[in-house]
């Protein structure tokens, strides 16, 4: 199988293990915009720091995955149009662990569509891999579940879901969740890229979790 599964890691060695591995995300806000540590879960050692890199134009919005001691930039995620539709997609970037994020050493890995039905129990997210960006073909993942009843499961294949990979789950609260103070515990399967799925956690908390102005409200 081609990556992120069964294969080498598309950012850096260290993001890719033969045994199942568990990180905390947690989110706190400032007044660059969203921020996030990354940490092994359990232990606490710094796994990636995540923070703001450009809110864009039309409210546009862009992230950055660093090494939490060099600061080298290692994927970068970024909201943009899909088409005409109005609709919004996330892409994610590999930067090579350049010091910007618009490198000659960038290489888009996948984006993301939020694809959740009006009336739909739960929410789904089609992710499609670099080469499949038309989407003429089917998406290449899936992520389902209820981000709001605090799991997300990412799957192979259609939206019923394939081979399991790895499961976010979200553990803050809606009122922590309001104000941006989000909490995740993820969890990977063996051989599976791990930066894969920690930026897909990035993606799920930008596309729910509502616009919060932290000059607004001052918290912890």
């Amino acid at each position: 199988m081609s990556w992120p599964c069964e294969s080498k890691a598309a950012v850096d060695e260290r993001f890719f293990a033969q045994h199942p591995t568990a990180f905390t995300v947690t989110r706190s806000d400032s007044w660059r915009g969203p921020g996030f540590n990354v940490t092994n879960f359990g232990g606490g050692a710094a796994v990636m720091q995540v923070q703001t890199a450009d809110l864009g134009s039309g409210n546009l919005r862009s992230l950055v995955l660093l090494d939490p001691a060099s600061q080298g930039h290692m994927v970068a995620v970024e909201e943009s149009w899909l088409g005409i539709s109005g609709q919004r997609k996330w892409e994610a970037f590999s930067c090579g662990g350049t010091a910007g994020t618009s490198g000659t050493d960038r290489r888009r890995l996948f984006y993301a569509v939020d694809n959740t039905r009006f009336f739909q129990m739960g929410n789904t997210v089609h992710v499609f891999l670099d080469g499949n960006f038309s989407g003429e073909r089917a998406h290449d993942f899936v992520i389902h579940g209820s981000y709001y009843r605090g799991t997300m499961t990412v799957s192979s294949g259609g939206d019923c879901g394939g081979d399991f990979i790895a499961q976010i789950r979200k553990d803050s609260s809606h009122l922590a969740t309001l104000v941006g103070d989000n909490t995740y515990t993820v969890w990977v399967n063996p051989g599976v890229d791990q930066a894969f799925v920690l930026a897909l956690a990035v993606v799920l908390d930008q596309i729910y979790t509502p616009n919060y102005d932290p000059k607004c409200c001052k918290h912890n």
